[in-house]
């Protein structure tokens, strides 16, 4: 968050009809004009001296962050991409929640027991993953069903 200490204040809440204005020395403005509420607010937040609405260059490398991220110049930013199996074809993103380097999607062991989930969810050997059934008060029929 950005801290925006004020210079040259001037603002009149109860002089109808006047131009309410106030600055600061973080390249913002604010201007409120009574009866057009009219509002103006510039932000220079990389300090490249021009306002966010006009170039937005967050790393500071002078290149507009549109140009930075349209690598093939069809004037649409790129969507994070991943080839997990190096065939040419970009995978959707896919993230790494326990850091291993398998990324969830293709991950087959999710507690890294040894044992692939999809057996894990079969306890009955049938070849359909199981429901999961649940007995709270352990009354010998599943909540699910169970009628009062």
């Amino acid at each position: 968050m950005s801290d925006f200490d004020t210079t040259g204040d001037d603002y009149t809440a109860d002089d109808y009809g006047t131009t309410d204005e106030f600055s600061t020395d973080d390249s913002a403005s604010y201007t409120d004009t009574y009866g057009d509420y009219t509002a103006e607010a510039e932000l220079d937040l990389d300090g490249d001296g021009l306002e966010e609405s006009i170039g937005l260059d967050t790393n500071a490398d002078g290149i507009d962050d549109t140009f930075d991220s349209d690598f093939n110049n069809d004037g649409f930013i790129e969507q994070s991409v991943t080839d997990v199996d190096a065939d040419g074809i970009a995978e959707s993103a896919m993230i790494d929640t326990d850091g291993d380097g398998d990324l969830d999607q293709i991950l087959t062991d999710s507690d890294e027991d040894g044992w692939a989930d999809t057996v894990e969810s079969d306890t009955n050997n049938d070849g359909v993953i199981d429901e999961v059934q649940i007995d709270y008060d352990t009354d010998g029929v599943i909540d699910e069903v169970q009628s009062y």
